[in-house]
């Protein structure tokens, strides 16, 4: 009977491979079932054993080491440096504050002492302003003629002498300049140099402010005005002259003063700070008039402190820099423009050296002690922290060794403290784990031996019962020549079963195989027909003996017993690079979905592969499941079997093993 080919196909992780059967077409849709052993679920014999107890480490996670360093720099280093400059701002701020004060305190005194020399002075020209001496002056010259122009000799020492008895007797006026509208002059002082001429006091700019002021004496500070003088200490005042009884203008008058009373008011002040404290007059333009130290008059303040500085605000004190050194600025304002000073202000300028003082320098004592007590913390946690990290982190990564079972693993023991005990005590632990190991795995050999035994004697009567029934039926039938060849090729399977070796090579496994086929043969005449195509490199290599046999067994009696077309068998080996696999594959009844369910994926080392089928399918999977056993427990949980099946189609069993020579084979 012919039958329509048909092909099935084995998917491994990438690799197909087309093993041809001539029997009834099966689809593609195949289920699988496998028993690997292994800790995972597998999906082949690729699959490579991954342990639960592998240790895995975050790659962003940070070590101990760092750790420790972060939180000794976060909770000690960086709190400290805070907490220093939290109080270094704010000592600096109230030093500020408080001497600001101060300072202030000592400029309102100034404001007054200042404030009395000019109400002295204005108290002095208003007086001798309304003397009918002073105003008799003004007359006389306005009835000069103008072919004349000039004063008589007479007039002239009069005028002299009146001025001396009177005005100049105040001993800061240095000269007095008397102008009638008409612009004639008359002027007196202590020492020669000529008047301010009639034009240059009309053009210039305070001119206009003077005759605003009408009467009100208006103060000019040292070069305010280009027009006037710009020697040291000399101030202008400059006021227009009323007539005492019809309040008519008689003209103006310049008086030029040499206040040496400030050098004295500034110094009462400044007794032990000469090189520390300096005192400005300046105007609302920020020309400085008046220096205590001499040296800036003339110059701008704005300009010394730019950006710094604003006249516009009120009394306040700040910090700058002055000349290239760190300096307190406190700003007065006089407030005495009733005195005819008009917005002028003075400057205090103190060197923070000075202002701060023992406070300073204990502040940066107590800075340098933070720093050298910080520096030791530094060495501390270096020195000593660092230590105790490091033996903690060689300890880990010992014990990530051991993990992975690098049972050599010790620890160097160094010192005589808890931290060498330590050492001590963790070798201590591996050496006694490693005794332990060891007498688990001599233990677990002869457990192994025993239970590989123990399958041996499974598979031998297991199938020497059905090649003696198969004779037994040959003698009845009396068919005594293949009664002597079965009991000749039953030898050489006994032969080969009972060598003491547990592998032998791949090509003695195949002619066991092929003797056993043949035995089958007489019992299925006409009904079976085999395949065995094997590389003839790989016939060297070494195999569990009776490996394929319970494979191509159980096809027999439990794949082809009910069928009604020719039965195939076919055994392949394939060269899979570091493994070899082996396929057995029928076109019998196949295997349901239910049972094949019950072979998926077998998980637990311990539980044996028939454990799993139910009582009645026990004796049935009894050889599959022999082999699976022998395999996991000789090759371990890199290696198995795979069933593929479905049912009414047939079964492919996928084996597994390591490429290795045996020694003497």
């Amino acid at each position: 009977m012919l039958r329509s080919s048909w092909n099935l196909r084995f998917i491994d992780e990438g690799v197909e491979d087309f093993i041809p059967i001539a029997s009834k077409p099966i689809p593609r849709s195949i289920k699988c079932g496998s028993f690997i052993i292994n800790s995972k679920q597998c999906k082949g014999a690729n699959t490579r054993m991954v342990p639960d107890s592998v240790w895995k480490e975050s790659a962003s996670s940070m070590n101990l080491n760092k750790k420790v360093f972060i939180g000794f720099l976060m909770f000690i280093i960086i709190p400290l440096f805070v907490l220093g400059s939290a109080v270094y701002t704010v000592s600096q701020q109230l030093i500020e504050k408080k001497y600001g004060d101060l300072t202030e305190v000592t400029l309102q005194a100034i404001s007054r002492n200042i404030y009395y020399m000019f109400k002295e002075a204005n108290y002095f020209s208003d007086f001798w302003m309304v003397k009918e001496s002073i105003q008799g002056i003004y007359r006389t010259i306005d009835e000069v003629k103008p072919s004349e122009n000039t004063l008589s000799s007479y007039d002239l020492n009069t005028f002299d002498t009146l001025l001396r008895g009177s005005i100049l007797t105040y001993s800061p006026i240095q000269s007095v300049a008397i102008y009638n509208n008409a612009g004639k002059s008359f002027s007196a002082g202590r020492g020669g140099g000529s008047a301010l001429p009639w034009t240059a006091l009309t053009q210039s700019t305070a001119f206009q402010h003077i005759q605003e002021l009408n009467g009100s004496p208006l103060w000019i500070g040292p070069s305010e005005y280009k027009e006037f003088g710009t020697g040291r200490g000399e101030f202008y005042q400059a006021r227009l002259v009323k007539d005492f009884w019809t309040m008519d203008n008689l003209g103006f008058m310049l008086l030029k003063f040499k206040f040496n009373e400030l050098d004295q008011i500034f110094k009462s002040f400044n007794t032990n700070e000469e090189s520390s404290k300096r005192y400005l007059l300046i105007n609302k333009s920020g020309l400085i008039f008046y220096d205590n130290k001499q040296n800036l008059e003339g110059a701008n303040v704005l300009q010394l402190l730019p950006g710094k500085l604003d006249l516009q605000l009120n009394n306040n004190s700040f910090q700058a820099n002055f000349q290239n050194e760190k300096s307190l600025i406190s700003l007065y304002h006089l407030n005495i423009n009733q005195m005819g000073v008009q917005d002028w202000s003075v400057v205090s300028i103190t060197s923070w050296k000075y202002v701060a003082g023992e406070i300073e320098t204990i502040m940066k004592l107590v800075a340098g002690i933070t720093f050298v007590c910080l520096f030791f913390a530094l060495v501390y946690n270096l020195v000593f922290v660092r230590r105790i990290v490091q033996l903690i982190l060689r300890m880990l990564s010992s014990m990530k060794k051991v993990e992975r079972g690098d049972l050599t693993t010790r620890m160097e023991e160094s010192g005589k403290d808890e931290t060498s005990a330590l050492a001590r005590g963790f070798n201590s632990l591996v050496v006694r784990v490693e005794d332990l190991l060891e007498e688990v795995k001599r233990q677990q050999d002869r457990k192994n031996k025993a239970e590989l035994m123990l399958l041996q004697a499974q598979i031998k009567p297991h199938f020497l019962f059905n090649t003696l029934e198969s004779i037994n039926v040959l003698a009845i039938q009396n068919q005594g020549k293949k009664v002597s060849q079965m009991v000749y090729r039953l030898g050489n399977l006994l032969r080969i079963g009972m060598e003491n070796r547990e592998e032998i090579s791949l090509k003695q496994e195949l002619e066991h195989l092929k003797s056993y086929l043949e035995i089958q043969e007489f019992r299925f005449e006409d009904q079976f027909q085999y395949d065995i195509q094997a590389p003839p490199e790989l016939l060297d290599y070494c195999i569990l003996k009776l490996t394929l046999q319970p494979l191509v067994e159980n096809s027999l009696q439990h794949g082809f017993e009910p069928i009604d077309y020719m039965g195939m068998i076919s055994i392949k080996v394939v060269d899979e690079g570091e493994r070899i696999a082996l396929y057995v594959t029928d076109n019998g009844i196949g295997i349901s979905a239910e049972k094949l369910a019950k072979f998926h994926y077998k998980t637990e080392l311990e539980t044996p592969f028939h454990e799993i089928l139910g009582a009645n399918e026990e004796r049935r999977g009894l050889g599959v499941s022999n082999v699976a056993d022998r395999i996991r427990i000789q090759y371990g949980a890199h290696y198995g079997m795979f069933i593929c099946s479905q049912e009414g189609h047939g079964t492919t069993m996928k084996i597994v093993i390591p490429k290795n020579k045996g020694e003497g084979l």
